[in-house]
């Protein structure tokens, strides 16, 4: 195993695993002591606040967990003024995810049902209602297929093409607690939280799901968090910081390196080959991933109080470096940051 280990913001150590070496070195690279910012800016704190934020298209949806906060949603568009989102609605209901398809959102809200609202009207009008088989945390669409974690019951497959008549297409249920979901190729990538495990479920055949292959993790190191799937790697938060792992063999997924954050990663975003992680009070980290691999600290942006970053957007600023990124904050208003990518050294 390959140790690479160096400091920014707070002490960030990298552990790249590469088994068939079947040995260890160490290095460290400069530290950057009691580093609050490198490379990130903020540039607007909105007046609005919620724990969960989801960016689909030009919008932009804050929202509050309905069973712990009585705080309303907030819908933005970010297509005039990306770095001055305009308000749309401010009566949104409580969602942990939401996926749309054409004019309609699905919302998973943490109960046993899978709900659709109708947004032609600039806010939102609940049309359909689908009983899961479990709690629902998490969301993806795919053509007319919504693909949803459910809580204890796994992978439902839901058919939306009638949004005012959605109905379950299958159910596989690894028996996990499975908070998120990602899509690679033909396949869905489930999060299992309390089993620190992946498991990778064939869905070439949407009505027949099956199991393909498992990846564990140490027991008890991932958290009640996210997941992102980019390119032929799973990004998964963790309870000391980020979990990469190869699902290039979907056979027999792989650890490709862990990122060690101090604290754990509540949500993380992939593009470009950068990762954009909220680390809750540690705030927001962002690392090169080009090779995923070797990670790199490039970003980070720290408060001293009143900000705990617990999910992001992201999206390009309108130059091949720049990135906006949009944060929910657990201890106030959410805010916009600016990301300002360093040249990359060559080789990555």
């Amino acid at each position: 195993m390959h140790v690479v280990v160096f400091a920014c913001c707070a002490a960030m150590s990298c552990v790249a695993a590469q088994a068939e070496e079947g040995k260890a070195s160490s290095s460290t690279a400069p530290s950057l002591v009691d580093m609050d910012r490198l490379n990130i800016e903020a540039l607007q704190v909105l007046d609005a606040r919620g724990g969960f934020i989801r960016m689909e298209g030009r919008s932009l949806f804050l929202t509050s967990d309905v069973k712990k906060d009585t705080q309303a949603g907030y819908w933005f568009d970010i297509g005039p003024a990306p770095r001055q989102p305009s308000l749309v609605c401010g009566t949104l209901p409580g969602a942990w995810d939401v996926a749309v398809s054409g004019e309609y959102a699905v919302v998973c809200d943490y109960t046993k049902f899978l709900a659709v609202y109708d947004m032609r009207d600039r806010q939102w009008r609940q049309t359909a209602r689908l009983e899961m088989p479990s709690m629902t945390e998490n969301v993806i669409i795919r053509g007319k297929l919504a693909y949803i974690a459910n809580h204890v019951a796994g992978l439902t497959i839901a058919d939306i093409s009638t949004p005012s008549k959605p109905s379950i297409v299958s159910n596989f249920n690894p028996h996990i607690d499975c908070d998120a979901i990602g899509l690679w190729h033909d396949c869905a990538v489930l999060y299992g939280h309390w089993e620190s495990r992946l498991v990778l479920v064939d869905v070439s055949d949407p009505a027949k799901p099956r199991e393909t292959g498992v990846y564990q993790n140490a027991p008890k190191t991932f958290n009640q968090g996210e997941m992102a799937v980019d390119g032929d790697f799973a990004y998964c938060t963790a309870v000391n910081g980020l979990v990469i792992v190869s699902l290039a063999d979907r056979d027999n997924p792989k650890l490709a390196s862990a990122v060690d954050l101090n604290g754990p990663a509540r949500d993380v975003i992939v593009k470009d080959g950068y990762a954009f992680v909220a680390a809750g009070a540690k705030g927001v980290v962002v690392l090169d991933v080009s090779d995923p691999g070797a990670p790199t600290q490039v970003g980070c942006y720290k408060a001293s109080k009143g900000f705990a970053a617990s999910q992001i957007a992201v999206q390009p600023a309108g130059s091949d470096t720049d990135y906006l990124i949009y944060a929910a904050n657990s201890k106030g208003p959410a805010m916009v940051l600016l990301f300002r990518a360093p040249a990359r050294s060559v080789g990555r």
